[in-house]
């Protein structure tokens, strides 16, 4: 790889190019196809449809083994792919009636119902143990983790929080982290504290014990900050929410762990935010509101409507509000991020008791209901959030059909008279998946990347016939007023030297690739629908959880990614190989005898100054799109004299439009080089190495 020296922070920027960057994301972008996947296996649980079949997976690398989630069987089944093949497609896998473990059949004898579900799974990295998180029959009492060996030996359990819903272990193997989701029950009388208990796993003589502590929301030393989202449904607005009320309200979802096990990262879904957990102290001290996607903005387009006949990508003064499901952390040049698939969630409970309402449906008799505050529209004035006719917007074809929020903190509330009022239009999720920087957390800087709205984007080019469809039926644009594809988790894998993450469109029943080896600009790869188009409710539908295995842990040689298919109760396994390398733009140095050679070096146009050659002098260069890029690029011409860089010249501009030429000056002499190089961009930070494009 290209090392770029302090210079790039120095450009020489060339000005008056034929071309011009066009407004970013305005249609599909073009993905690189550097990346294929390639089913190679699969299994079905034969749980039937829509059954939850096939929900979290994890792997062990040792026995080459698969646990999976059988949410129908309240199960975990062992499905052994030690014998697959590389290269050939297809391959079914059985797992025998022993290979499934029971959860329901260890439950205490005096308490039949304390096993009632199982909703996650995970291996611990160096001891015969796995750790299954198992709700009770009673969602709102405390669960369990319950722990086997890798072949299913039962151990024991233990008690944690309400609705435990996901666990997952530290790096150095020292503790289980479970989020408690604590959801209340139907008719919302009892509402439990969402936590996070973690378990320290102890080994003496061959013995394993397990103590169990349990993070909660009510320290008042917690910083809460205000872009938190608090929609309590039993206690209705409340101006200044206390921590206990926070703490009713909280419903950890998800949790990763830093590379130095330090600190656990947990997602509050229905709250918009993310909890920082000190691990050394196992207490909560900061939670972090995620803010909200202006869909006023370039690049932020939707289809927010299931009967507009047809397929209508456009602006709307629609707040999407992030909400992550699965995500992944990841330190890259010395930065840790955060990787999340948004997917957003309602509540919705017995008795009338909701977060959500059809747009359609808000009263706007007294013209005081809505009215859109541009506090709230980072980005967009108050004068232009004026402009826009709400009652208009109101069709069934514009934000009619669209679920928006009846609660949102002091944007959205309820008053004592039961009038609600709305600053903003709050949509649940925000169809992407973004990248934050943990360090900035809680600032305007926090969000690095945004996929903006590539994934509708790209369903519209590569299925537009099954556009935003439900994962269980093959029907056209029937969940736009929802949450469109759905975007459920986030996986990464490092392929080939480069970082990519793998996200599951729940409801698309698809996934697309990005490259996000530069997490501040990543790019778009490649989609894989995995749905059957023809039959409906066949193929892999309604992937939950994805798990990737580097070809060094893979049975093939080669890397995988399994993806957990809740809906059709199945397990998918890709095989991930990298495209045979075709350049995304084909760099030619114009040619100039008389002053200096030109030659080709590993892709690059090269241009040495001639003998007897010296002073200013014009190198330039024919630039054409292969694949192409999505935005702007920038070609570099930089100037080396005896090995070492002393300048930099480089051209911003769209080079995907038309073959151009690129040129700049230096002041040379005779043996000096100037070799010419497209990327995606240059950056001061020393970290950001660009993406060589040709």
């Amino acid at each position: 790889m290209k090392v770029w020296s302090k210079w790039a922070g120095v450009l020489v920027l060339s000005l008056g190019l034929t071309s011009v960057v066009p407004t970013a994301y305005a249609t599909s972008p073009v993905g690189t196809a550097e990346l294929t996947l390639t089913k190679i296996g699969g299994y079905d649980t034969q749980a039937g449809l829509d059954e939850a079949g096939a929900e979290i997976v994890t792997y062990d690398p040792d026995s080459q083994t698969v646990y999976l989630i059988n949410g129908a069987t309240r199960a975990i089944e062992m499905v052994d792919i030690s014998t697959l093949q590389s290269g050939v497609a297809d391959q079914t896998l059985t797992v025998e009636d022993e290979q499934k473990l029971s959860i329901s059949a260890h439950s205490p004898a005096d308490e039949p119902e304390l096993f009632g579900d199982v909703t996650s799974v995970v291996i611990h990295p160096t001891l015969d143990l796995i750790a299954a998180a198992v709700p009770n029959g009673t969602k709102t009492d405390n669960g369990s983790v319950v722990f086997f060996t890798k072949t299913g030996e039962y151990l024991g359990h233990v008690t944690v929080g309400a609705l435990p819903d996901m666990i997952t272990v530290t790096p150095d193997g020292t503790k289980f982290l479970v989020a408690n989701e604590g959801e209340p029950n139907d008719d919302y009388s009892i509402d439990p504290h969402g936590s996070v208990s973690i378990i320290e796993i102890m080994e003496a003589d061959g013995v394993l014990d397990f103590e169990v502590t349990t993070a909660v929301f009510t320290d008042e030393s917690i910083e809460i900050d205000d872009h938190v989202r608090y929609a309590s449904l039993l206690m209705g607005f409340v101006a200044e929410p206390t921590h206990a009320q926070y703490a009713a309200d909280f419903e950890p979802e998800y949790i990763v762990v830093s590379e130095d096990g330090m600190h656990a990262y947990v997602v509050l879904q229905e709250s918009n935010a993310v909890a920082v957990l000190d691990l050394e102290e196992g207490s909560f001290t900061h939670v972090y509101g995620l803010g909200f996607k202006n869909y006023l903005l370039e690049g932020n387009t939707l289809d927010p409507s299931n009967k507009d006949d047809g397929i209508h990508m456009n602006h709307y003064p629609v707040l999407g509000t992030y909400m992550p499901d699965g995500m992944s952390l990841k330190t890259i040049n010395g930065k840790t991020y955060l990787f999340t698939a948004n997917e957003g969630d309602s509540r919705d409970y017995d008795g009338g008791m909701a977060d959500e309402v059809r747009f359609g449906d808000v009263d706007l008799t007294d013209g005081n209901t809505v009215k859109l505050n541009a506090d709230y529209y980072e980005g967009t004035t108050q004068a232009e959030l004026d402009e826009w006719n709400v009652a208009e917007l109101q069709a069934e074809d514009k934000l009619g059909r669209l679920h928006v929020m009846n609660a949102v903190s002091d944007a959205v509330y309820t008053d004592a008279a039961g009038e609600t009022y709305y600053n903003g239009l709050f949509m649940y999720g925000a169809r992407s998946f973004s990248i934050w920087d943990v360090e900035k957390l809680g600032t305007d800087e926090q969000l690095v990347f945004d996929s903006k709205d590539d994934f509708e984007q790209i369903v519209k080019q590569e299925l537009p016939e099954l556009f935003n469809s439900n994962h269980d039926e093959n029907k056209f644009d029937n969940r736009s007023d929802d949450k469109g594809p759905e975007p459920e988790y986030v996986e990464l894998g490092e392929v080939n030297g480069e970082q990519y993450a793998f996200v599951g469109l729940e409801r698309q029943s698809a996934l697309v690739v990005y490259n996000v080896t530069n997490p501040e600009s990543p790019l778009f790869v490649s989609f894989v629908n995995m749905r059957d188009v023809e039959r409906e409710g066949e193929g892999d539908l309604g992937p939950e959880g994805l798990r990737f295995i580097p070809a060094a842990d893979s049975p093939t040689g080669t890397p995988l990614l399994l993806t957990g298919n809740e809906v059709s109760g199945t397990l998918a396994i890709f095989e991930v190989m990298v495209t045979a390398e075709q350049p995304k733009f084909d760099v030619q140095a114009v040619t100039d005898d008389a002053h200096y050679t030109v030659s080709d070096e590993q892709g690059a146009a090269v241009m040495t100054v001639n003998a007897g050659v010296s002073g200013w002098m014009t190198f330039a260069a024919n630039v054409t799109a292969v694949l192409g890029h999505e935005g702007a690029e920038t070609v570099v011409f930089m100037h080396s004299r005896d090995g070492e860089q002393v300048g930099l010249s480089a051209i911003r501009g769209d080079y995907d439009e038309a073959s151009l030429e690129a040129s700049a000056q230096f002041n040379v002499r005779a043996g000096d080089v100037v070799e010419v190089y497209i990327v995606d961009a240059l950056s001061s930070n020393p970290e950001q190495q660009p993406i060589v494009l040709q």
